[in-house]
């Protein structure tokens, strides 16, 4: 087949985020707000959603999610976004996948038979395989919505040496959030500002590891969760997902 190149610019084919990394302090709200993004299923991996309306299911190993994932490509991909709650529980559910990833390698020695965790390696040769095994989980559920959203806790990361402080970043093991981070389309950190709204800050400040490439999610701090006189909440997913506006 030619190839015909193009003479003008061609469109942007959509705005909004296809693989959205949220990340913020236990209890400020994450699973909450995420419920409310409709036709969202959430995949919860460390019992967030008890005690919220959402639709969600319970996963604790990688057999529950291929039968999930198995279960929604049968259904015919019946979900616009799939949410997973959180990406850094599921860290530590993929673990027995990727020492069997790494007992079925060629590298595999008779010195290291015994271990039972394959980030007890050495020279930590088993991140590798940690991350190898997430990757393959994250795809997997990729392919059963056009919409992927990875929601996980944070943690403080000192800065460079001679530096001082710390930023907020995303709780991933080694180069896995980096791997992550580079799939993304947009990472955000969720917090609430002054007047109790729920914000998703994809501007930072300094101090917190965000971004992207959606222009216009670029550099703002935006309110997807605005509270009410009587203590309740308007969500306003379409200034994250801009496809919801034309509904």
């Amino acid at each position: 087949m030619a190839i015909e190149l193009p003479k003008t610019k061609i469109p942007a084919a959509t705005q909004d985020p296809k693989y959205l990394i949220l990340f913020g302090l236990p209890k400020v709200g994450k699973t909450t707000i995420l419920s409310t993004l409709e036709n969202n299923l959430i995949l919860d991996t460390e019992s967030g959603s008890d005690y919220i309306d959402a639709l969600k299911v319970k996963v604790s190993s990688v057999k529950d999610i291929k039968e999930v994932c198995k279960a929604i490509i049968e259904a015919k991909r019946p979900y616009k976004y799939i949410t997973i709650d959180t990406v850094t529980a599921l860290e530590e559910i993929v673990k027995p996948l990727a020492l069997n990833l790494y007992k079925n390698s060629p590298v595999f020695g008779e010195r290291f038979a015994d271990i039972t965790d394959v980030t007890a390696l050495p020279n930590g040769q088993g991140y590798m395989w940690s991350r190898q095994a997430l990757e393959m989980v994250i795809d997997m559920v990729s392919k059963c919505a056009p919409n992927i959203i990875l929601c996980g806790h944070v943690k403080d990361v000192s800065l460079n040496e001679g530096l001082d402080g710390s930023v907020k970043d995303l709780d991933l093991t080694g180069k896995l959030k980096r791997i992550l981070s580079a799939r993304s389309d947009a990472i955000g950190f969720c917090h609430r500002d002054t007047n109790g709204n729920l914000c998703i800050n994809f501007g930072g400040d300094g101090e917190i590891l965000t971004g992207s490439r959606c222009q216009h999610l670029a550099g703002k701090d935006i309110i997807v969760a605005e509270r009410q006189e009587d203590g309740s909440f308007v969500s306003h997913w379409n200034r994250i997902f801009p496809s919801l506006s034309s509904k």
